[in-house]
């Protein structure tokens, strides 16, 4: 650890591009080709973000195309204005956090923590929230309705891809990426033992009956290692990363598809299939910790993150009853809240 810290403790006249660039190369080394992906976003953005402010800079040498200095970079005034850029840009919130989050971890490689010159409240007022602003899961009704539709009527590709959705549902809220990467020696019994793709946290998932019967009926029967025919075997490292980027981006438009048959006027990506599960174990009154748990998330923060915007709709629940109280309306069946986990008990 500390041979990796002087490793990255690197001289003030270093600049942001070629010490990023050696970051992302060590990040594609280790097989973390999402990362490096985020990684090398970020350095484009800030590379047009230093280039479009290079004439408002106090330095008169100051020019476009010229590298950003890194101890140049890692300022709160620097920070802010390319937080500001960003806002301006109208880049979302999320991608603002994501930006800044990622720009924080340069910074701790770049100067770690406990270093005498390392500042821990740098990030302190940049935007760096992780949470959902929209709804992303689907209503029981809706799931309902997927669950009982008639396959034989769906062509065999659209009878795959629902099988999928619903296997992600059913498996715990699975996402796509840990879906088409299991292995059939990941499947023992009725139970599947495996890594999240993300996090490498060991998982073990019992597989429900109705979800047995889809893995059987759609897994792959190929000579292949992967336990469905969503990848096909490809060569290791960056080669395998872009093609599951093309798996992932195929496969949601051909749910689009369907959906737009099967739930008319309805957006549903592969991670709504993770946020409906989340969601409907929140709504039944499920413990957050055991949510979280659940999902494989590293922290119960990450979660609340998933469930934030439905939170809304408890408080305008609780404000209607309230209003009934003082308005005398005539007693009814009222839902009650569960107070502990802020949510409805039907």
């Amino acid at each position: 650890m500390e041979d990796k810290e002087k490793k990255n403790a690197v001289s003030a006249g270093d600049n942001l591009t070629d010490y990023m660039e050696t970051v992302i190369a060590d990040l594609e080394k280790e097989g973390k080709f999402p990362a490096a992906h985020v990684y090398r976003s970020v350095l484009r953005s800030f590379t047009r973000f230093w280039n479009a402010s290079a004439p408002m800079r106090d330095d008169p040498t100051s020019m476009s195309n010229v590298l950003a200095p890194i101890r140049d970079v890692f300022t709160p005034e620097r920070l802010k204005e390319y937080e500001t850029w960003l806002t301006e840009c109208e880049c979302s919130p999320n991608t603002i956090s994501t930006y800044m989050r990622t720009l924080q971890a340069v910074y701790n490689r770049w100067m770690p923590p406990g270093m005498v010159n390392h500042n821990p409240i740098l990030f302190k007022e940049l935007y760096t929230k992780v949470e959902s602003r929209t709804k992303r899961a689907l209503t029981a009704g809706q799931m309902r309705q997927l669950e009982t539709t008639e396959f034989c009527a769906l062509s065999l590709p659209q009878q795959r891809v629902l099988a999928c959705f619903m296997l992600m549902f059913m498996l715990r809220g699975m996402p796509f990426i840990d879906l088409a990467h299991l292995r059939k020696q990941n499947l023992q019994g009725r139970r599947i033992v495996y890594r999240r793709h993300k996090t490498g946290k060991l998982m073990v998932v019992d597989v429900p009956p109705d979800a047995f019967r889809l893995l059987q009926k759609y897994r792959n029967r190929a000579e292949s290692e992967y336990l469905f025919p969503i990848l096909n075997e490809a060569s290791p490292g960056k080669e395998r990363y872009h093609l599951y980027q093309d798996t992932l981006r195929r496969f949601n438009r051909e749910l689009a598809r369907l959906m737009k048959k099967l739930l008319p006027g309805v957006s549903v990506s592969s991670y709504t299939a993770r946020h409906t599960w989340a969601t409907l174990a929140y709504h039944s009154g499920t413990p957050l910790g055991l949510i979280s748990q659940s999902l494989g998330h590293s922290s119960i923060r990450v979660t609340m993150g998933y469930l934030k915007p439905f939170d809304a709709e408890v408080i305008d629940k609780v404000n209607r009853q309230v209003i009934a109280l003082v308005k005398g309306s005539k007693k009814k069946k009222v839902d009650s809240i569960n107070m502990l986990y802020g949510t409805l008990l039907r």
